[in-house]
């Protein structure tokens, strides 16, 4: 594979990256509140095209609020991802997890049981949701499980390592998702744990169009498409605050009855998938990650999510 050119923009984001990395690594745990309020300063003035962003789903999530508890649910998600990025940064940095992370509470733990009894593999999905770096984290840490996830490359080469590298720590192996199809099939055929985050737009190809807080959206297909074809079980699994308290939550797996019309299957699992994904961030809004443009891609004959 040819390796991407390192610009000067790629080396210049690198500096001030590596910087910031360096510089939370000298300073001690007692100054994690400073930190979580400095990263939420300048992730409010970093971006305006994503602060638009977010606003702008929150409008169209929740039609009924009003400007200032719009306002109010903003300023508490800036506050959750400043908090969570403080939170993995420092304990990949520090490698000191009894000290980071505190009272984590796993929820339902049967459901996985139950679904790892099945010896066909298995497949989690989730969302960017609460903290989603920290789910293979607790797998590897806590459950002694191993886990493969599936990601993009991002686009500058330099960070991409190091991220790489983060999430080695972290405890899950990551699977290059260009052309990855055979690797997840191979995998799940040895009876591994493939891990998904399937709530980001995706390019239509590649997708069908599911409801979702009322609007349509484009939805990754590859988890439905490995129930079906495999018949490899599907589990949910979320992973959320409440309060000082660290909740891995894992959902009954799904069951869903097959017809003859595989793609109408398809549609109708993803949508399932989906549904489950809503009712967590209803319950939660705070924690799932606005800052992405979900409704980007539109059905033909629709502009902005209105029809024509």
């Amino acid at each position: 594979m040819q390796k991407k050119k390192v610009s000067f923009r790629y080396r210049l984001e690198y500096f001030f990256f590596y910087i910031y990395l360096l510089k939370l690594k000298l300073f001690p745990l007692c100054f994690s509140n400073l930190n979580k309020k400095i990263i939420n300063f300048f992730f409010k003035i970093s971006s305006t095209r994503r602060s638009k962003i977010v606003t702008k789903n929150l409008k169209r999530t929740f039609p009924q609020k009003r400007e200032k508890e719009i306002t109010l649910l903003k300023n508490k998600i800036y506050n959750h991802f400043s908090s969570i990025f403080t939170e993995i940064i420092y304990l990949y940095l520090k490698k000191k997890p009894n000290k980071i992370l505190k009272n984590i509470f796993i929820k339902n733990k049967e459901a996985l049981k139950k679904a790892l009894n099945k010896n066909r593999g298995l497949i989690l999905f989730s969302a960017h949701f609460g903290n989603w770096e920290l789910i293979p984290y607790i797998f590897s840490r806590k459950l002694k499980l191993k886990i493969y996830g599936v990601a993009k490359e991002m686009n500058n080469p330099l960070i991409e390592k190091t991220v790489k590298d983060f999430r080695k720590y972290m405890g899950c192996n990551i699977i290059n998702k260009k052309g990855s199809m055979k690797k997840i099939i191979k995998l799940l055929e040895n009876k591994n744990i493939l891990y998904f985050l399937i709530d980001q737009n995706t390019i239509e190809r590649e997708s069908v169009f599911v409801d979702f807080f009322s609007t349509k959206v484009s939805a990754v297909t590859s988890v439905s498409q490995l129930h079906l074809k495999k018949n490899i079980p599907i589990l949910p699994v979320f992973l959320h605050y409440e309060n000082d308290r660290i909740v891995l939550e894992f959902l009954e797996d799904i069951s869903f009855k097959k017809t003859e019309n595989y793609n109408r299957d398809i549609l109708d699992l993803t949508q399932k998938c989906t549904t489950i994904i809503e009712e967590k961030i209803r319950k939660y809004p705070e924690q799932w990650f606005w800052f992405h443009n979900r409704w980007k891609t539109r059905p033909k004959g629709e502009i902005n999510g209105n029809r024509k």
